[in-house]
């Protein structure tokens, strides 16, 4: 007589005996170790993939930004976690390693690598929050070692330790790129090409932050009798003008300037009124910018023309001008080098 609680009993065994005999530690043994061959095809196309898609805005350039330096793991013990797993996988799927050991192995070499990116992860995350210029290149350095890590990673079919990577480095920009926009920018020195060179960073991975306030810089142009100022991107946007002239307060106006190529280009109008006598000057204005390379000061010149005309007072001006053999306004080109502050400035 069958009792009735024996075919639960069976179900059960059958169960059990389709387990394993142990769980799965690792990775790599998840998938019987076919990804973890370096040097095939496949495995490249992975790791071409991830710089591709993941490493993107990290990638090396010769921009003064949080990138890598280039795309090679460095450190010695991932380099060495790196080829044990390779390694190992290597002398399982031969059959000279039992799955066991060689799970293990691999579960070590797996918590090498992941502890390897915590640690360095943790201490420059930290350096990133200050958001100094200053330590660029030590966070260059981390990110090269935590990059070149996941890289490596994605070559061994290792996507957990490849993910955490990428994250980490995201981390890293963004925790950077906020505290610099947002406080520690507007006293420090830097060329002004950093902050578009870090937002573009930014663009790539949609993070919404905006670093190009720390692109704003305080222009200064002397043109006598003429002063052209302005606190702009590359001297995009509102230019204030004064006219100095002695015996009066001076003259104002302004100025603005839109995009173009290498710079900015407009116009702007001033006037001035001494003695029921006043005069304008007007004309275009461009401000162009010279690149002297990655982490160099570029140079700023502002061009234009200066075209005086007499507007109020002019019939007893014209009198004495013509007694006098003199000529009244003008017109006049210019082009001189625009002072330019080393620090941004807040409009």
């Amino acid at each position: 007589m069958i009792h009735p609680c024996q075919p639960l009993i069976l179900v059960v065994a059958l169960a059990a005996s389709a387990l394993p005999l142990h769980a799965q530690r690792s990775h790599s043994m998840r998938s019987e170790c076919r990804n973890a061959e370096p040097n095939t095809p496949a495995s490249r196309r992975r790791a071409e993939g991830f710089v591709r898609e993941k490493l993107k805005a990290f990638a090396p350039s010769p921009e003064q930004a949080l990138r890598m330096r280039s795309l090679e793991a460095e450190a010695e013990q991932v380099k060495l976690a790196l080829y044990g797993i390779s390694s190992t996988c290597e002398q399982f799927v031969r059959g000279t390693m039992e799955r066991e050991a060689a799970d293990l192995s691999l579960q070590g070499f797996e918590q090498t690598i992941a502890n390897f990116i915590h640690d360095v992860s943790s201490d420059v995350v930290a350096v990133a929050a200050r958001a100094q210029v200053a330590d660029l290149e030590v966070i260059r350095t981390a990110l090269t070692q935590i990059g070149g890590t996941g890289r490596q990673a994605a070559l061994l079919g290792e996507d957990g330790l490849a993910e955490e990577a990428r994250k980490q480095m995201v981390q890293t920009l963004t925790g950077f790129s906020g505290a610099f926009v947002n406080e520690t920018c507007w006293d420090q020195v830097f060329d002004d090409e950093l902050p578009f060179s870090i937002n573009r960073q930014n663009e790539m991975l949609g993070t919404g932050i905006d670093v190009r306030p720390c692109a704003q810089r305080k222009f200064k142009a002397i043109v006598t009798p003429l002063v052209f100022e302005s606190c702009t991107i590359r001297g995009v946007g509102r230019w204030e003008v004064q006219w100095i002239m002695p015996g009066t307060s001076g003259g104002r106006g302004s100025g603005e300037l839109e995009e173009e190529r290498n710079g900015a280009k407009g116009d702007y109008k001033v006037e001035v009124e001494r003695n029921n006598v006043a005069y304008r000057a007007s004309g275009d204005l461009r401000l162009t910018r010279r690149d002297n390379g990655p982490g160099n000061k570029a140079t700023y010149m502002l061009s234009g023309e200066m075209d005086i005309k007499l507007i109020k007072g002019d019939e007893m001006v014209k009198q004495m001008a013509k007694l006098m053999g003199q000529k009244i306004g003008g017109k006049q080109n210019f082009s001189v080098e625009a002072e330019v502050s080393e620090k941004p400035c807040r409009e």
